[in-house]
């Protein structure tokens, strides 16, 4: 499961009532090359304006999914939809979905299928305007009760 926390619904929130009513969508990961575009789509367009063409991003389809994918990310997530989640006390709303799919370069997964963000060059938003690089610091080995953390690879 993903969730994805959506803003106060004091506007129109398009992506939001996509989801709803489609039931399916898609989560990329922004990447150095597209992180200013991956930020214009927070614009609030009209409607009937698609975000692809106003930014200049490409619009992909995979394996009959029905929401399209950013084509240029490198690390893609297909999603159903499952709840919605209601949060009273700032009114945003939770979105709860199934992942049905995840694309990534080959080179990014490890024996263990454990997903280097750093070598599919993903990186991160702070608030809603603030991008950074990510840098691994470690990898911790299962957390239990008097056993020591050990490094793992």
């Amino acid at each position: 499961m993903f969730g994805i926390i959506f803003r106060p619904g004091v506007v129109e929130r398009h992506t939001l009532g996509n989801i709803l009513q489609t039931g399916f969508y898609t989560v990329n990961h922004i990447n150095e090359t597209i992180y200013k575009q991956a930020h214009q789509t927070s614009a609030r367009y009209e409607r009937k304006m698609s975000e692809f063409d106003q930014t200049g991003l490409n619009s992909e389809y995979k394996n009959d999914f029905f929401a399209p994918f950013v084509k240029e990310s490198y690390v893609q997530l297909a999603l159903e939809f499952k709840e919605k989640i209601d949060i009273i006390i700032n009114n945003t709303a939770l979105i709860i979905g199934e992942v049905k799919s995840v694309y990534f370069p080959d080179n990014c997964i490890g024996e263990d299928g454990f997903l280097n963000i750093e070598k599919a060059q993903t990186i991160t938003c702070s608030g809603l305007d603030s991008y950074h690089k990510t840098i691994k610091l470690d990898r911790l080995s299962y957390a239990k009760p008097n056993r020591e953390l050990t490094s793992i690879a």
